[in-house]
């Protein structure tokens, strides 16, 4: 059984069974990985904070092909996006771009470090979420091999689903609440 420790961002987490949860894990080093965490959803869980997505820490995982939770020192966790709707789809939208144009176990340190400097830079500094995303979605896709030619998020929207045939359901939420804020 492979013992690994590396640091990563929670990507998205989906319930499993009465109290587990499988995890998406963007993890430097190995890249996206499905993980079980056992028992996170018990009150008494010491790993429940792992288990939520946008936690950035140093997750200890153990197996091979099937790898199960087996510790994490969190390290940011981005709280203050959560405060903000328009901060928090933001978010969504990186994680989101991130899992679904990542291969399983295809590692890319620029993806990665484009990637937590998306997520710093809207929980810490960004005055202006929308722009923030924006520039953002422009280093994540450099990072994935791709230049956008892109003018508003409806361009990047428009990509992603012509493009790749991927939708960005966050992507899409946030261009509506947009319009019905105007």
């Amino acid at each position: 059984m492979e013992q690994l420790e590396c640091e990563g961002i929670c990507l998205r987490a989906v319930d499993f069974g009465e109290n587990d949860k499988i995890l998406t894990l963007y993890l430097a080093q190995k890249g996206k990985v499905a993980v079980k965490a056992r028992g996170c959803k018990s009150q008494k869980s010491k790993l429940k904070y792992a288990a939520t997505p946008l936690c950035f820490g140093k997750y200890y995982i153990a197996g091979r092909g099937h790898y199960t939770l087996t510790g994490c020192d969190a390290i940011d966790s981005f709280f203050s996006v959560t405060l903000d709707p328009v901060k928090y789809y933001c978010a969504c939208v990186i994680l989101e771009v991130v899992d679904k144009m990542c291969l399983e176990e295809e590692y890319n340190h620029k993806l990665f470090v484009a990637t937590l400097n998306a997520l710093k830079d809207l929980c810490y500094s960004a005055q202006y979420p929308k722009v923030s995303l924006f520039n953002s979605l422009k280093e994540l896709t450099l990072a994935l091999g791709y230049e956008v030619k892109a003018i508003t998020l409806k361009d990047y929207l428009n990509y992603f689903y012509h493009t790749h045939s991927v939708k960005i359901n966050a992507l899409k939420e946030l261009i509506k609440l947009g319009e019905f804020n105007s």
